[in-house]
């Protein structure tokens, strides 16, 4: 390792992309230096290093031998010149983030206009601003920011009959303060329910009695969120999950794609909790709120959609009845899969459905195709043969493969004790229903004992194979 591997200055350049690393130049050429100058010498050394700067060559003493010819080694040169660079490097990554935030840019050019008087480039500004189409809580934040500056720096230059904009600086604010409130709150109620810790969080009861009194009625960041929350508090009242749905049906254009797929995945996280419960009407429910949101692409993240939303669509598109607009499906949108997870995504959900319609050879051909390096779909995977050998009554691959199956769930140190359970149960309960051979008395028996153990893989699958489905 050496001298320069642990400093500021190479973490921040390492962070740097190629292209940005070349930029990075060209702004050091018109940058303004400190003591000494030489920052611009200092880059074009470590240009031979980027970008992990790991070669053993790189030392304090080439670097300086370099930069300062055949002066004797100073130390000192040497620092001020890296917290130059430094210096420089953070100015330029500041630069990035301005030209990147065209809102805050926007806002910090806007500032600057209204205080050295530019007032028709200010006001034209001003006036753009509101015309904005997403009504997300930092919109509201903006507008708070822009009227602020407006009461602040422009208002008291003008005649008094010009509109005080008091009163709106006052409602954005409050406005950004709730919504972002309301969010973090429902985030902490997700959180509580899956771990035990405690927030202190203010205003909280103020705020929604507020919210019930009828305030903000008119302002869907906040009904959105507040929805949320009742949602996830109290979720026995269907009346708050039919409102989030609505609302959400009439201003998701309200909301850029990212905060909009957070707030869709609260109301499919309701669904899925009543499907867990036993309420199969949230079936169709959830069913329809994945086509909605497919049809926007609500559910992609950068230009794709994630092999795990792919296979939750199929899952349930196949539990709600709909196999033949499933299969549409997986073969219209596998080309939205990742790249790198196209093929074993494509192929797991073909098999999968190609089992839920009985073609059992098609499913054992296609999960022949591909090797599962995920350990999610190597136990799925697994799962699906043990039920294809099962319908198939092809007794010496069943055994075969359940005896195979648990050798990788013993030998397999990634899986965690409730998968080890869950499949364990699965292989244990099919086995012995396959042994049984269809004796009712003593299926009677199985099916009580299998309904005190609840933790088996495919739980309602086993179900209807002891019951003789």
């Amino acid at each position: 390792m050496n001298e320069f591997s642990n400093t500021k200055l190479v973490a921040l350049l390492s962070s740097l992309t190629r292209s940005e690393w070349r930029d990075f130049r060209k702004f050091l050429e018109m940058a303004i230096s400190g003591p000494g100058g030489k920052s611009l010498e200092l880059y074009d050394v470590l240009t031979d290093y980027y970008p992990d700067f790991s070669s053993p060559d790189l030392s304090k003493q080439v670097v300086f031998d370099r930069i300062f010819k055949k002066q004797k080694y100073e130390d000192k040169k040497l620092r001020y010149a890296m917290t130059d660079l430094y210096r420089q490097a953070g100015s330029f990554l500041k630069f990035k983030a301005l030209e990147n935030d065209s809102i805050l840019g926007h806002q910090i050019l806007s500032a600057e206009l209204a205080k050295r008087g530019a007032d028709k480039p200010y006001l034209a500004m001003y006036n753009e601003d509101a015309t904005s189409v997403v009504r997300d809580a930092d919109f509201y934040y903006f507008r708070f920011r822009e009227d602020f500056d407006y009461l602040n720096l422009y208002h008291p230059r003008q005649k008094r009959n010009i509109q005080n904009p008091i009163a709106s600086v006052a409602k954005n604010l409050d406005v950004f303060f709730i919504a972002r409130k309301l969010q973090l709150l429902c985030e902490i109620v997700n959180v509580k329910n899956v771990m035990s810790v405690e927030y202190d969080f203010i205003l909280k009861d103020q705020i929604i009695e507020i919210i019930n009194n009828g305030a903000f009625a008119d302002v869907p960041v906040i009904t959105i969120y507040f929805r949320i929350l009742m949602t996830l508090t109290e979720s026995e009242n269907v009346t708050h999950f039919i409102l989030l749905k609505e609302l959400l049906e009439v201003n998701g254009s309200l909301f850029d794609k990212n905060e909009l797929r957070d707030m869709y995945q609260y109301l499919m996280n309701y669904c899925i909790k009543k499907i867990n419960q036993g309420d199969g009407d949230y079936v169709i429910q959830l069913f329809e709120i994945y086509k909605s949101i497919l049809s926007n692409k609500v559910l992609f993240a950068d230009e794709y959609l994630s092999q795990w939303d792919f296979k939750n669509i199929v899952v349930i598109g196949l539990r709600a009845g709909h196999s033949d607009w499933v299969k549409q499906f997986i073969d219209d949108y596998k080309n939205d899969l990742p790249p790198e997870e196209s093929e074993n995504a494509y192929v797991y959900n073909l098999a999968y459905y190609y089992f839920s319609i009985a073609e059992y050879r098609k499913t054992l051909a296609l999960l022949q195709q591909v090797e599962f390096t995920d350990l999610y779909y190597q136990l799925d995977m697994r799962a699906i043969l043990l039920k294809c050998y099962f319908e198939m009554d092809d007794q010496d691959l069943f055994f075969y493969h359940t005896a195979a199956f648990r050798m990788f769930l013993s030998r397999n140190k990634l899986i965690s004790d409730y998968q080890y359970s869950i499949y364990k149960n699965m292989i244990k309960y099919a086995s012995k229903i396959m042994k049984l051979n269809g004796n009712k008395e003593s299926l009677n028996k199985l099916a009580v004992e299998i309904n005190e153990v609840k933790q088996i893989a495919d739980l309602n699958w086993i179900k209807r194979k002891v019951i003789g489905e």
